[in-house]
């Protein structure tokens, strides 16, 4: 009789088998849930530039860093999230946030590999800056998606070994080949006015286009427009009274006390407060800011 009582039981609410299948995937939806959860933190600190990690990531922190402190303010409004959170192993190690990361990186390289491939060609945009002692060279790519032209940052490369032609040349081919763009035919480059990017004869634009003959070299435009202001604002003698007036009223209101007195002034004459940054010649921008700040506030 007891026998008889499991078996219509078991018609209502199944086999053994099939309970332990249901709870194994009940299980699996929520761990895939709960890491779904976490690819999204990744993706929004990602999208808005923010650090991941705290100085301090212990419990008794009281910053833990981006990524863990978002993990605790859903945890705390979200009690399915919260249950897996607060497991030993709740997968938001150092290493697993790098994992995250990369593989992130990797979906997003491998859907502008399939962008590319539909046009068949592209052009690339490289350019260098100094980070932590290393020599970091950024390439980004330009192409079509329909109509529109579209421009794509792919990834660093650490070039801190050697800075020449022939060394940084073989670093762009090498990263265009792991990210499968190697088949496809370079049409456009643009680089700085370096001559060992922009050289005719043996700078990187001459030893791309020894591979890629279409591959038309272009001065970057910025670049271009900045080298006009700045040798502009040199030889012209009135532009060149003007900013070094500029200049001097910079760093006659750069200190401290003199710059207080003047913020005390904007507000009581109800301008808008803005300030004089230091001229450079790498940054085009802060003449024109400069002056706009001038016009506004003196």
């Amino acid at each position: 009789m007891t026998k008889w009582e499991q078996h219509v039981k078991t018609k209502s609410s199944g086999s053994i088998h099939e309970q332990l299948s249901s709870s194994h995937k009940l299980i699996v939806e929520k761990k895939r849930k709960y890491i779904k959860t976490l690819i999204e933190i990744t993706l929004f600190l990602s999208k808005q530039g923010l650090a991941f990690r705290g100085h301090d990531e212990s419990k008794l922190s009281s910053n833990k860093g981006n990524f863990k402190e978002t993990c605790d303010l859903l945890a705390k409004n979200c009690p399915e999230f919260e249950e897996k959170y607060s497991n030993l192993t709740n997968f938001t190690s150092h290493l697993i946030q790098d994992e995250l990361v990369n593989l992130s990186a990797e979906s997003i390289r491998s859907k502008i590999t399939k962008e590319i491939k539909c046009n068949k060609v592209f052009g690339i945009m490289i350019d260098e800056a100094r980070c932590f002692k290393e020599e970091q060279m950024s390439v980004c790519v330009r192409y079509t998606v329909g109509l529109n032209v579209v421009e794509r940052f792919l990834g660093f490369v650490d070039v801190s070994e050697n800075q020449n032609a022939n060394s940084l040349c073989a670093e762009i081919f090498e990263f265009l080949t792991e990210n499968q763009l190697d088949k496809y035919h370079i049409v456009a480059q643009s680089y700085d006015g370096a001559s060992v990017m922009s050289g005719k004869f043996n700078g990187v634009q001459s030893k791309v286009k020894n591979k890629f003959p279409y591959a038309i070299y272009t001065h970057c435009m910025a670049h271009r427009m900045n080298i006009v202001v700045i040798d502009m604002c040199k030889i012209v003698k009135e532009s060149r009274i003007v900013f070094n007036t500029i200049e001097s009223l910079y760093k006659h209101f750069s200190h401290p006390t003199k710059n207080k007195t003047l913020v005390i002034m904007q507000r009581k004459l109800g301008v808008k407060i803005s300030k004089i940054n230091s001229l450079s010649d790498t940054r085009w921008n802060c003449r024109w800011k400069n002056c706009e700040s001038v016009v506004h506030n003196y």
